[in-house]
């Protein structure tokens, strides 16, 4: 897997192999580049220069140079890159990353967190059981981001802002998020009982804590058509529980409604899918309000690099005729994590009360 910088020219290699062994090459050999689904080609087809320094034919290594116009044009995230020749086709998965444009959909800069990441205290101690194991950074940043998902699956939060369509976005919606992280949280039902008494429409949302919702509106008679967008000065939330309610700030409270929409809400009827809510949730600032989940989630990808290895939970070096003992003692991580997320043991604090509040069990 190789790493590239959107608008920046690059050079790598890349060893086209069958049966985990390199095949020698000969002949013309084309590049391109596609999207990760294969479905869009993103740099079109283009000969290798195979007389690049780089290129080893023999040993089956490709020298790959891209110009910087060339990169422009791919988006952040994986690629394709596609290599044929006499030897058939062979893909490759290529990391394009936006300068800056990280820090919109993850908690970490990559070249930071990778070097914190090998001086953190478990690695140092397992350096002496991984002799003769590369680590590269790519490896080290696929686990960080491989824990700081599973972190965010565990609190059941986004772990940075990220805005929620109630439909699958378009490619324009994608375009203007400006790399900001999203998802779909699908449409809400409508019940005539949010409206009884002193609901005012209370709903909950799905995804919390609430940054900012952009726009409610109820679709009816199809989720695609016959929208009446509810004004947002009429929604007002409680952002830490996603708790949203609908208060008219005008006395036309139904004025602009169509007749079928105005039959609904009136017909003592529960209507799937009807309210489509578009908001941005997520924690924000964690560097400075959650610093403790940072280095809990550094923690677990430092867990899964070593677990990878299958380290014994002791064991023994020797170097320069001097014995050294060692004690690789991963379980005082996973109490360290657990620590970090649900607090010490009989309490009920932690990262998930931060984020959720207390939480109860009525039997």
């Amino acid at each position: 897997m190789t790493t590239i910088v959107a608008g920046s020219p690059a050079q790598f290699t890349e060893t086209v192999q069958r049966d985990g062994q390199p095949v020698p090459l000969n002949g013309d050999i084309a590049m391109r580049v596609f999207s990760i689904d294969g479905r869009q080609e993103l740099i079109a087809q283009t000969a290798v220069d195979t007389s690049w320094p780089g290129t080893d034919l023999d040993s089956g290594t490709v020298g790959i140079v891209l110009t910087g116009q060339q990169t422009e044009l791919l988006p952040a995230g994986d690629a394709l890159l596609v290599l044929s020749g006499s030897f058939g086709l062979r893909r490759f998965r290529l990391v394009v990353e936006a300068l800056f444009e990280g820090t919109r959909n993850s908690l970490f800069i990559r070249d930071l967190v990778v070097d914190e990441i090998r001086k953190d205290q478990l690695m140092a101690a397992a350096a002496g059981v991984l002799q003769g194991v590369q680590v590269t950074d790519d490896y080290i940043w696929d686990k960080v981001r491989a824990a700081e998902s599973e972190m965010g699956h565990t609190l059941r939060v986004p772990l940075v802002p990220t805005h929620f369509f109630p439909m699958k976005p378009t490619p324009e919606q994608i375009a203007a998020l400006d790399g900001m992280a999203w998802g779909v949280d699908p449409a809400y039902d409508y019940s005539p009982d949010m409206f009884h008494g002193d609901k005012w429409g209370f709903m909950i949302t799905r995804q919390r804590p609430i940054i900012d919702v952009i726009r409610l509106r109820f679709a009816y008679p199809t989720q695609d058509r016959g929208f009446v967008d509810i004004p947002n000065d009429w929604l007002r939330w409680d952002a830490k529980f996603g708790h949203l309610r609908i208060v008219p700030a005008s006395p036309a409270v139904f004025m602009t409604m169509s007749a079928f929409v105005m039959t609904a809400l009136t017909g003592g009827r529960s209507i799937p899918f009807m309210m489509q809510l578009e908001y941005v949730a997520g924690l924000t600032d964690v560097a400075t309000n959650f610093p403790e989940l940072l280095d809990a989630i550094k923690k677990m990808a430092v867990l899964k690099i070593v677990g990878d290895a299958f380290l014994p939970q002791s064991g023994s070096i020797s170097g320069d005729g001097l014995s050294e003992s060692m004690s690789v003692d991963m379980g005082k991580y996973h109490e360290a994590i657990d620590h970090i997320i649900n607090g010490p043991d009989g309490a009920n604090g932690g990262l998930m009360t931060k984020i959720h509040g207390i939480r109860m069990l009525v039997m």
